[in-house]
């Protein structure tokens, strides 16, 4: 399984990996996770886009979805070849303009 970048103990060069699958919070069909997030979750798509690997293959479509009314956030990962979707979120969203210079966020 991939694995992510945690946050290492200060003052170590040597970074925490976790596995992916131990922080996404569910899986499930691409229909049923649409679902989750509009219906149950209430929430509207807020941004999208594509992971790709090394070859530039579109692996993943991730999208962010938000809901304005409780500041609940969530980020869908929809895999491309395989009827298969995951979710992680949370709550307390805070919103940024980035800056031309990409460093306002």
């Amino acid at each position: 399984m991939s694995t992510v970048q945690g946050n290492g103990d200060l003052g170590t060069d040597q970074p925490n990996l976790k596995p992916l699958d131990s922080i996404l919070t569910y899986c499930d069909t691409k229909e049923r996770m649409h679902k989750l997030a509009t219906e149950d979750y209430r929430m509207n798509k807020a941004m999208e886009g594509l992971i790709h690997n090394e070859f530039h293959k579109e692996l993943v479509t991730v999208e962010m979805w938000m809901n304005g009314e409780n500041d609940t956030w969530a980020i869908l990962f929809f895999y491309k070849e395989k009827d298969l979707a995951c979710i992680v979120g949370g709550n307390r969203a805070e919103l940024f303009v980035p800056g031309s210079g990409g460093n306002d966020i």
